[in-house]
């Protein structure tokens, strides 16, 4: 699986399970509306591990996928609460097009241009041969 398609297949699994704000993705021309919530997605690739030898060595690809959620500051947090809890739902121990994703973890990342931010990050691996 290339990262073309890795990338692929984690961004329509979002895509099809999000509805809740609008997502502004890696090197996407979007700004979201003032005074909204709003999530940014990112895919992070991590390593390559070969995992067997011999003819058709099998490699293990470990990334992370990463959500931050932006609210409108002075709101409290429950609805960043939700929100985080609907991301990390997504992914948390799912498998999917040769994905297989670990459990998540939400990070408080405070204020961060006029909103107020947390981080829900979701470990994940896929395994190729070559």
């Amino acid at each position: 699986m290339s990262y073309t398609a890795q990338n692929s297949a984690i961004r329509s699994r979002f895509n099809d399970n999000w509805t809740a704000t609008v997502v502004k993705y890696d090197n996407a021309d979007i700004t979201p509306p003032a005074n909204t919530a709003f999530v940014a997605f990112e895919i992070h690739d991590a390593s390559e591990t070969p995992i067997s030898m011999g003819n058709g060595v099998l490699y293990r690809n470990y990334g992370i996928i990463s959500i931050n959620v932006y609210i409108p500051l002075n709101t409290g947090t429950n609805i960043l609460d939700q929100y985080c809890d609907a991301a990390a739902l997504i992914f948390r121990g799912q498998q999917f097009s040769g994905i297989n994703c670990r459990g998540a973890r939400k990070t408080r990342l405070g204020e961060i241009d006029g909103r107020f931010v947390a981080n829900v990050s979701i470990e994940f691996h896929r395994d190729e041969e070559f």
